[in-house]
């Protein structure tokens, strides 16, 4: 029987501390292209959704050596996304992949 770990995403890029510094900072940059005209609004728009892209990419990049190493010290057979999951009695990952990303500092925002 498959040894079970969980893990929420969202969570993730939510709320660990890169995820949400990196959050700000789009966030940041699109309250100053608010001043712009509406073409370059949607031409700033479309750069920061490349760089909100990268960004998610970058951050679930460095949680995969996490996952991996949590899941081979718990003898976890599979880590699936919480929320693909209707029901389990799997062990949930999130608080600890969070810090073990947090603890690699900010991302290239």
């Amino acid at each position: 029987m498959a040894t079970i770990g969980l893990l929420d995403t969202t969570a993730l890029l939510d709320t660990s501390k890169v995820g949400a510094e990196a959050a700000k900072a789009l966030e940041k940059a699109w309250a100053d292209a608010k001043a712009q005209p509406e073409d370059k609004k949607r031409e700033l728009l479309a750069q920061l959704e490349q760089r909100r892209a990268a960004l998610r990419q970058q951050l679930i990049d460095r949680a995969r050596p996490v996952i991996a190493e949590l899941a081979k010290k718990k003898a976890l057979h599979v880590v699936l996304e919480r929320g693909a999951v209707v029901w389990s009695t799997g062990e949930d990952l999130t608080a600890e992949v969070i810090a073990g990303v947090d603890a690699g500092g900010p991302l290239k925002v």
